[in-house]
């Protein structure tokens, strides 16, 4: 794609920063490396700062837990949802101070990264409150989500042709000549760190009235979560590659809840202790997947 190589399919979905950034370092005869560091300069401070923002409290834990999964996978693999993931981490932080209108233009600037950003729109339809039955339709997604997910439904002919648009068409046709497996990632049932995810989300449920007194993110947090893990079970029917990667966009919020459950134990440093080993038996166990992947290229 950097060369310019790719089919017409490929260049109605890429994102014009991608296009932009490409040919401004072609001009220059540099090779795809420099594409790689471009990206990488926009998004780890992007993600670094707004760390420090989300966290004053537990600023190193906030970024032991940034880097254990989720630098791997965004700025080392996902390099434009990278930078996209970053946009709107702000955009959660500017929404729950009340900074609605930064918010929004953090979600813009995240789809001019990657497409898929434009779904971060549906924080402006969240409060920062979750009512009872909010906490019983947020525990119930889960239940209900994977009966789904290994059902293998296809809801994707509910959406109109007119809002799939260029992308849905790109991952159908990558699902019929078996091309899916290759981008989709890791599934569901051989990823321990959705179920990890699975637990903290659920917990930050039960515990959430208390959560929120200690970091007022983490509402908004959950709710994000939920979305993501809607992608997850209820698209992968149509394509394993949008729920793996919506999830895994979404699940960007879960590191404000990873942080937040340190609040739920005490003495503090017990839960700082618990919270650092979980990162780095995360670190270790994603930096042995990707090599191990690497064996199948």
């Amino acid at each position: 794609m950097y060369t310019g190589r790719y089919s017409e399919i490929l260049e109605a979905v890429t994102e014009p920063s991608f296009t932009l950034i490409s040919s401004l370092l072609n001009s220059f005869s540099l090779d795809v490396t420099a594409l790689f560091l471009t990206y990488a300069l926009i998004a780890v401070p992007l993600h670094l700062t707004v760390l420090r923002k989300l966290s004053t409290e537990f600023a190193f834990t906030i970024l032991a837990i940034y880097i254990s999964y989720y630098f791997m996978m965004h700025e080392m693999v996902q390099i434009r949802c990278g930078v996209a993931s970053g946009f709107f981490l702000w955009a959660i932080y500017f929404y729950t101070e009340k900074r609605k209108l930064l918010a929004l233009v953090c979600v813009i600037l995240g789809t001019f990264f990657h497409y898929s950003a434009i779904a971060g729109l549906v924080i402006f339809l969240f409060r920062e409150s979750i009512p009872r039955w909010q906490k019983i339709v947020l525990l119930a997604i889960i239940p209900i989500g994977l009966v789904v997910y290994f059902s293998n439904l296809d809801i994707s002919y509910l959406v109109p042709d007119a809002l799939g648009g260029g992308k849905i068409e790109h991952y159908r046709n990558l699902k019929e000549i078996g091309e899916e497996n290759e981008q989709a990632g890791w599934g569901l049932e051989l990823n321990p760190f959705i179920w990890l995810n699975f637990i903290l989300y659920s917990a930050s449920i039960y515990y959430s009235d208390y959560l929120s007194k200690q970091c007022k993110y983490v509402p908004i947090a959950i709710k994000i979560q939920a979305i993501g893990f809607c992608f997850l079970f209820f698209t992968k029917g149509f394509s394993k590659i949008i729920a793996n990667r919506m999830n895994d966009y979404f699940s960007i919020a879960s590191i404000i809840l990873w942080t937040a459950s340190i609040y739920a134990f005490s003495p503090r440093l017990t839960s700082r202790i618990i919270s650092n080993t979980i990162s780095t038996i995360r670190f270790v166990s994603s930096i042995l997947a990707y090599a191990l992947s690497l064996l199948w290229l």
